[in-house]
């Protein structure tokens, strides 16, 4: 029988989530026009960061800038921002950058971004665990592996037969440490989990290589999301905590080795958050593609009302029972993390007007920071560089 990696961990948070209440009342009034001239003004300047050929993110990126939207306009304190946004940040993330183009020159200025938006996630998890921020060869490679796999997988010339034999083989290298690439572009990839092992001995630190390992079973669960033939006919919820919770999971013992239960459980409730209001982001995207998830099965079904007060309940316990507040950095990172998760499923809902009602919808739309014409136009780079 197939060892399903944190199941137990997967199966506890799935319980939490349905004791949670269906309706929702703590919505803050938040918007103001003026945030809209301000993210508006902002854009400005970082699309020339993220449109410039030779980026440099030391040199370009308005660091003083940043922070002072930030503070103006996420209700963000200046002492959180202080500790969170620093010049050696920025060093790190240009360092990164120059190392991607060694290994892979041709990857594009969005591939990087994509990869460095995990970078920027690990050196988070750092801060929370109390580990030093710093880009070590684990986090290099496990940002890495994103665009390089992607990239290797969109080919065209690759024959699905080829990616499946591909796929194979990589499990391998990630369970054992065996294996090459056949190619020099597989050979990128695998050089990706030799890396991890200069940090991680896999003798003395298994679960790293246990939680790389369940993101690929998350990956072929969510095969059974696409072109179903009934509604009950997979745990489709389950299969979304899983996929969602091994993805930050990986991140924590990637930047740790080892984690405490409650370290464990906090990487694992985020990242089923972040993947719930992926879904939610993604309705009409997924659905026109037949890829199923609790959020368009509902959408089909009638208005998300429901769904939105169980999931904003459930994101409210993890920033209150699971995120972690001993330390400065911490309670620093605790106002990100709630306002970031808020700006990512308030402009999911404005995104799906028709899917919520109409008293939800205004609730949403005084909530949020920014209106959702202005944060449509910003949305991406937004989320990417901030």
């Amino acid at each position: 029988m197939k060892v399903i990696y944190f199941e137990p961990l997967k199966n506890e948070i799935q319980k939490i989530w349905w004791t949670m209440p269906s309706t929702y009342h703590n919505f803050e009034v938040n918007y103001k026009k003026e945030k809209d001239l301000a993210l508006k003004d902002l854009s400005s300047v970082l699309t020339n960061v993220v449109n410039s050929k030779d980026v440099d993110i030391k040199n370009e990126l308005p660091l003083d800038r940043i922070c002072s939207f930030v503070v103006e306009n996420l209700n963000i304190s200046k002492e959180s921002v202080d500790v969170l946004f620093n010049d050696a940040y920025f060093d790190y993330s240009q360092g990164f950058i120059e190392r991607a183009k060694k290994v892979d020159p041709s990857l594009s200025s969005a591939s990087i971004f994509q990869a460095l938006r995990n970078v920027w996630t690990m050196h988070s998890m750092q801060i929370y665990l109390n580990e030093p921020v710093a880009l070590t060869d684990s986090v290099f490679a496990y940002s890495m592996l994103y665009p390089l796999t992607d990239n290797f997988l969109d080919d065209p010339k690759l024959s699905k037969k080829e990616k499946i034999d591909f796929n194979q083989r990589f499990r391998n290298k990630i369970k054992t440490g065996h294996g090459k690439g056949l190619n020099a572009k597989e050979t990128q990839i695998f050089d990706m989990i030799d890396l991890i092992e200069i940090d991680w001995d896999r003798q003395k630190y298994p679960k790293v290589y246990e939680a790389l390992l369940s993101i690929l079973d998350g990956q072929n669960m969510s095969l059974c999301q696409q072109h179903l033939d009934g509604i009950f006919s997979h745990d489709i919820l389950g299969i979304s905590f899983y996929k969602g919770g091994t993805s930050v999971l990986a991140d924590a013992y990637l930047v740790k080795g080892n984690l405490t239960p409650s370290e464990e459980k906090f990487a694992f409730y985020y990242g089923v958050i972040l993947q719930l209001a992926d879904d939610l982001q993604d309705i009409k995207e997924d659905l026109k593609n037949h890829h199923y998830t609790v959020m368009n099965l509902q959408h089909q079904n009638g208005h998300l009302d429901s769904l939105f007060s169980k999931y904003m309940n459930f994101i409210d316990y993890f920033l209150k029972e699971i995120y972690a507040k001993d330390t400065k950095e911490q309670r620093a990172l605790s106002e990100l993390t709630k306002e970031s998760i808020q700006l990512l499923v308030f402009a999911a809902v404005l995104k799906h007007k028709r899917s919520v009602s109409k008293t939800l919808y205004l609730q949403v739309k005084n909530a949020n920071h920014f209106s959702r014409m202005a944060y449509e136009k910003s949305e991406k780079l937004f989320l990417n560089l901030v």
